[in-house]
């Protein structure tokens, strides 16, 4: 009996180192890893940074390009209505008239 209570404590005593090495061990790695993510933490951040001027610097082409195709129809209708209207067409010829005698003024 005696020897099966030494064999069972020499276990026993075994285990324990055992457990206190792998509990070493895992804060090893624990402080290892928050060193590597630390690093992944940077960098998506650094990432995270370079999307948000990208996103505000297409809010910003975005706002720009509203205002483009805005100036584009205004222009648009108005060459239209040069171009159907009674009064349209006559400064049209007029500019037309104008320009060729300038042409042939110069000649």
């Amino acid at each position: 009996m005696v020897e099966r209570n030494e064999y069972w404590q020499t276990m026993y005593e075994e285990l324990e180192l055992q457990m206190k090495a792998m509990m070493s061990m895992t804060l090893e790695l624990i402080e290892s890893n928050d060193a590597e993510k630390q690093k992944i933490i940077e960098n998506i951040t650094k990432e995270n940074d370079m999307l948000r001027e990208a996103y505000k610097n297409s809010k910003v082409a975005e706002k720009e390009n509203i205002k483009l195709n805005s100036e584009i129809r205004r222009l648009k209708l108005l060459e239209h209505k040069f171009n159907v209207t009674y009064a349209g067409k006559f400064t049209l010829k007029y500019l037309a008239f104008k320009s060729s005698i300038k042409k042939q003024i110069k000649n």
